[in-house]
């Protein structure tokens, strides 16, 4: 959550400002996670391809091995997720 976004709301005119937030995990395969994140900023948009080449191999020896020593072949992974959400009055009703 960025408090600047409260700040802009209020300051745009929306009243009766509320946030809140909840945590879940997120269930992902191996392949579905090592998906997203060759498409995080932090690896598909930092890297060049080579690397990004490299970091997936890497990743994907890694979750094979976290799945071998669970026993399991294709263990979901349940990845923890923060959902933030904002709730406000339009300027326009009041």
């Amino acid at each position: 959550m960025y408090p600047q976004w409260l700040r802009d709301l209020g300051e745009a005119g929306f009243a009766d400002i509320r946030s809140f937030s909840f945590d879940m995990d997120v269930p992902y395969s191996p392949e579905a996670w090592r998906g997203r994140i060759r498409a995080s900023a932090g690896v598909g948009a930092s890297l060049v391809p080579e690397q990004v080449v490299r970091f997936d191999s890497e990743l994907k020896q890694m979750l094979e091995t976290l799945n071998q020593s669970s026993g399991k072949s294709e263990a979901l992974l349940f990845i923890p997720h923060r959902v933030f959400a904002v709730i406000a009055q339009s300027p326009q009703i009041i």
